[in-house]
């Protein structure tokens, strides 16, 4: 039996070495004294089939020694048994094949969750290629759905703010915004003003941060119905709108992804305890506006910002470095664009030019192929 002895540990010693290499190569550094059993909670799922494999070709090893281990003992046993005494004899098959046991089954991965998709909380109040109203927060704004609007695809969104005094209405036509590059690509939302005005100026009826929760709750309400881009939401606006567009800049960067102005009334509270978040800022300005000029001035008893120090602030909000680029557009303008920013800052200076929203060059086709660069 020595013989077979050293056999079985000669056996042991390679099945040891197999399921040692399996291991390795499983990427599983095993316990030194761990059996089979406890290695399984270590082995990845795609080995353990390869180990079992191993270990049944491993008990087919041993138990083809065994056979041939008892049959020699057997031999030896019968021709013992022939010599000894009436009453005495030897045993046969005295050695049982020992047997590994296998591997069980890993446990099964959950599988990862998937992110739901959105879905609609309620039928879409407005068609494709029209204009509506819906009412939210106590509060209403007309919106206009693109007449490609998928709601397999997220779209962006565009906000709009009126003038002081002007109409959403009046202000959603002569802004031409759905008959440009904007509303082709964008939902566009103009929420409606209290008192014909804005916060952040001194015409405002609404207090601070007024203005700004309605904002939210409205994109909010529009995401209800339509499938939009929260990475992609944009605002421009006209005059004391487009202060509130600087408004939007300040204190809503997380929401907002850029914002342009179009002649905007940059009273002082515009650009107060702003959120320190790179956005995308561009200004679109008249060099002769009598009513917010270029370079500052001061109406109703407040200090109306300079077009450049506005520049300026979000160039160092969005980390621009030195030197500035300029271009003309058209016949009447120039681009004016900070250099190696995080997030582009940009003013259009048009020559000669008034309190205005401008048609050539086109505010709402250079505002998009501007703000439709930058994502958050």
């Amino acid at each position: 039996m020595g013989t077979f002895i050293v056999a079985c540990v000669k056996i042991v010693k390679t099945i040891a070495g197999g399921l040692a290499a399996l291991l390795v190569a499983g990427g599983v550094a095993a316990p030194a004294q761990a059996g089979a059993q406890d290695l399984s909670s270590q082995i990845p799922g795609q080995v353990t089939g390869q180990v079992n494999t191993a270990i049944d070709n491993a008990n087919r090893t041993v138990s083809d020694a065994t056979k041939q281990a008892n049959a020699e003992w057997n031999k030896f046993v019968d021709m013992a048994n022939q010599s000894l005494p009436s009453g005495s004899s030897l045993p046969r098959n005295p050695v049982q094949a020992p047997q590994i046991p296998r591997l069980p089954a890993p446990a099964p991965v959950p599988a990862p969750a998937v992110p739901r998709s959105w879905a609609p909380q309620a039928p879409a109040p407005v068609a494709n290629g029209t204009n509506g109203e819906i009412r939210a927060a106590g509060r209403s704004y007309l919106i206009w759905v693109p007449r490609n609007y998928n709601p397999a695809n997220p779209s962006p969104v565009m906000v709009g703010y009126s003038a002081y005094q002007d109409s959403t209405e009046n202000f959603r036509n002569y802004s031409r915004l759905r008959e440009s590059s904007v509303g082709r690509n964008a939902i566009i939302v103009y929420p409606r003003a209290i008192g014909a005005s804005w916060e952040g100026s001194p015409t405002a009826s609404t207090g601070p941060g007024q203005d700004i929760a309605f904002v939210r709750a409205m994109i909010n309400d529009v995401q209800r119905y339509y499938n939009i881009d929260r990475r992609r939401i944009y605002a421009t606006g006209m005059s004391t709108g487009g202060g509130m567009a600087a408004v939007s800049a300040c204190h809503m960067a997380d929401l907002f992804a850029g914002v342009a102005g179009v002649s905007g009334a940059y009273y002082a509270p515009v650009n107060q305890g702003c959120q320190n978040l790179p956005i995308a800022f561009m200004a679109l300005h008249g060099m002769n506006d009598t009513l917010t000029p270029y370079y500052g001035t001061t109406r109703r008893g407040v200090r109306v910002m300079p077009v450049p120090e506005l520049f300026t602030s979000y160039s160092a909000r969005n980390g621009c470095g030195p030197g500035l680029d300029r271009a003309p557009v058209g016949n009447n303008a120039t681009r004016v664009s900070a250099r190696g920013c995080s997030k582009g800052v940009e003013v259009i200076q048009v020559h000669g030019s008034n309190h205005f929203w401008w048609y050539s060059p086109s505010a709402a086709d250079e505002m998009w192929a501007f703000l439709s660069r930058h994502s958050k």
